[in-house]
């Protein structure tokens, strides 16, 4: 299977709502009855937005992973098989980390399709973007519980760095 990297255009965020919600179904999974998870309709209303603004605004990129065999058997010939989402923000006043850093909002590759160096891809990808917009350093956040995400970002060179906490305000 060869797969092409391509940016996506504002035409193409509709593609990736089936990988959207397959990664929602596998936050459902990792949170169980821990933490409230969106439903898919309400979930991807706010992502296609944030996504279409992100494009449209030049504060973001979306990368597709495309395998074209894939494309030519499927009926829809998407052959769509991943995507990254990448926003660049504001780095924050408390650490110098430059005027901006890159922060990888969504990583899906389909099932189907993992372990075969999708996901990686992808990540250079976003690296290749960052470097070309001079910015130093990126940032990407995943379920703690999400081992298979977390070894695929450590192999890729991204290491703790700010740990989030959370917990229920009506919950003692």
């Amino acid at each position: 299977m060869t797969v092409r990297i391509e940016r996506a255009h504002v035409r193409d965020v509709n593609r990736v709502k089936p990988l959207w919600k397959l990664l929602l179904s596998r936050y459902r999974d990792y949170a169980g009855d821990d933490w409230p998870v969106r439903d898919a309709k309400d979930a991807w209303e706010r992502r296609h937005q944030e996504y279409l603004g992100w494009i449209n605004d030049g504060v973001g990129v979306i990368y597709l992973a495309i395998d074209d065999e894939a494309a030519q058997a499927s009926a829809d010939g998407n052959g769509l098989v991943g995507y990254a989402a990448l926003r660049f923000v504001d780095s924050g006043a408390a650490m110098n980390l430059g005027e901006a850093v890159g922060v990888i909002e969504t990583l899906v590759v389909h099932p189907d399709h993992r372990e075969q160096g999708i996901g990686h891809q992808l990540l250079i990808q976003c690296r290749r973007e960052l470097e070309k917009r001079e910015i130093a350093f990126c940032c990407i956040e995943t379920l703690s519980s999400n081992e298979e995400a977390m070894a695929l970002i450590q192999k890729n060179g991204f290491r703790p760095y700010m740990t989030r906490l959370i917990r229920r305000i009506d919950n003692d």
